[in-house]
């Protein structure tokens, strides 16, 4: 008889939770939750502790425009990315003094020679923005990765190109 006793005690023990069994839980919770933080970039975790915004101008260059369509980049434009459909910033300032060249072979002195295009000019524009910064990935506008040597597709309200940053803010 007391052999069956104690088998039903052992039978109510078995379905107990515990402290142990509590522990247990809060472990593979954490582990879980660090799994997720690690190999989910866009995690929601990630989006509420990273508040590294700031404002910065970032300056990106156009080869080769037409004359003319060089006066249809103007200060004030707002430019989307062309890909994303997103805002990238607002057109804070517009260089075209600088014209066009490519690189040509002269027999003469068997050398390279930047020689000028007519009618074709490089635009640099500089452009303000609230970006994101993030280690391991940088800067950010809106999904866009604003770096140096990045290839942008841009399109303002009167014109649409690919450029390149060749400039950002150094921290």
């Amino acid at each position: 008889m007391n052999d069956n006793n104690s088998a039903t005690k052992k039978a109510k023990h078995k379905g107990k939770f515990n402290f142990i069994d509590f522990l247990l839980v809060l472990i593979v919770l954490a582990i879980i939750a660090a799994l997720v933080y690690v190999f989910l970039p866009s995690s929601h975790i990630k989006r509420v502790t990273s508040d590294k915004t700031l404002d910065m101008q970032y300056t990106i260059e156009i080869l080769g425009v037409d004359e003319q369509y060089i006066s249809n980049i103007v200060e004030n434009d707002t430019v989307i990315d062309s890909v994303t459909k997103s805002n990238i910033g607002t057109v804070t300032a517009v260089d075209y003094s600088m014209q066009y060249t490519e690189l040509a072979y002269d027999e003469e002195s068997s050398t390279g020679v930047l020689t000028p295009i007519a009618g074709k000019y490089n635009v640099v524009v500089t452009i303000s923005a609230t970006a994101e910064y993030e280690e391991g990935t940088g800067y950010t506008v809106n999904g866009t990765r604003i770096a140096v040597g990045e290839k942008i597709s841009a399109r303002f309200p009167n014109y649409i190109c690919e450029c390149y940053c060749i400039s950002v803010p150094l921290d």
